[in-house]
């Protein structure tokens, strides 16, 4: 296997091997996650936030493409209630099914962690659904540690006829 760093050319790769994540996330939650969002759509956001100079991608690949990580190095300030720091924040990993359970994840992040320590990372964070059980034991096993809980209420609106 091997782990790099993802390039322009490896979008379309990036796109296809996103759909596996954005599908859970669809069939989760589908009045909030577009079910098919063009892959134009999702290509130009990628080519976007890649050009970004704190963006961070990853590609995992044996004879083809099997996994990606996508990070964002952040710098920040001091706060009236916390210490100036730099952290590294996972936006996604995604591994094929049927390549999961295999160290992709884990080697994917140990190259980041070598470009964390590189920048002087304190820590590196990341948000995983409440109904990702898969991804929380994954991510648990690689030591990452709950340190903080987002919660959601919904609001019921009125039928106003519309």
């Amino acid at each position: 296997m091997e782990i790099r760093q993802a390039t322009m050319a490896d979008i379309p790769v990036l796109v296809a091997l996103n759909r596996i994540v954005h599908t859970m996330h669809v069939e989760a939650f589908p009045g909030t996650f577009r079910r098919d969002p063009p892959d134009e759509v999702v290509s130009g956001a990628f080519k976007a936030a890649m050009e970004s100079p704190t963006s961070y991608w990853l590609l995992a690949e044996e004879e083809r493409a099997v996994g990606f990580l996508s990070a964002d190095f952040r710098q920040r300030g001091e706060t009236w209630h916390m210490m100036a720091h730099r952290v590294c924040y996972i936006g996604a990993v995604v591994v094929e099914a049927g390549c999961r359970r295999k160290g992709i994840a884990r080697a994917l992040l140990a190259k980041l962690k070598d470009e964390a320590r590189s920048r002087e990372v304190t820590r590196i964070e990341l948000d995983v659904w409440a109904f990702n059980v898969e991804a929380r034991r994954a991510f648990a096993s690689l030591g990452f540690r709950p340190v903080m809980e987002r919660m959601a209420l919904p609001v019921e609106r009125e039928n106003h006829g519309f």
